[in-house]
């Protein structure tokens, strides 16, 4: 059994670790970069700190895991995962069918020029 809960403290330690650092990306990015000036910047902030939260709550829920008030946030700050991953989603989308237009648009005009 202590192979288990070896297991079980690294995989803690690492939600910890995982924590702390997305919350120093939500702050760093905030503090270095405009990006509030575009979709892209807000999507990616969105997405950033929807992950922070996320495992800075469950971070918190390992540490003490019977507050009624860390279950509610904990399920806010999942519910976001969903919504950012869906935007992420459509960000991919929507880039690959821009990239796939542009190149048959010059593809196109190749074919004009010849």
């Amino acid at each position: 059994m202590a192979v288990t809960e070896d297991m079980e403290t690294a995989g803690s330690v690492l939600i910890a670790v995982s924590a702390v650092l997305a919350v120093a990306v939500v702050v760093l990015h905030h503090l270095v970069a405009d990006w509030h000036k575009t979709e892209s910047g807000r999507h990616v902030f969105a997405f950033e700190a929807a992950l922070a939260a996320s495992l800075t709550l469950w971070a918190i829920r390992l540490a003490v895991p019977t507050w009624d008030w860390v279950l509610i946030a904990r399920l806010i700050a999942f519910a976001t995962l969903p919504v950012v991953l869906a935007w992420r989603i459509r960000i991919i989308v929507l880039i690959r069918r821009r990239s796939r237009r542009r190149r048959k648009e010059a593809s196109r005009s190749e074919t004009e020029r010849t």
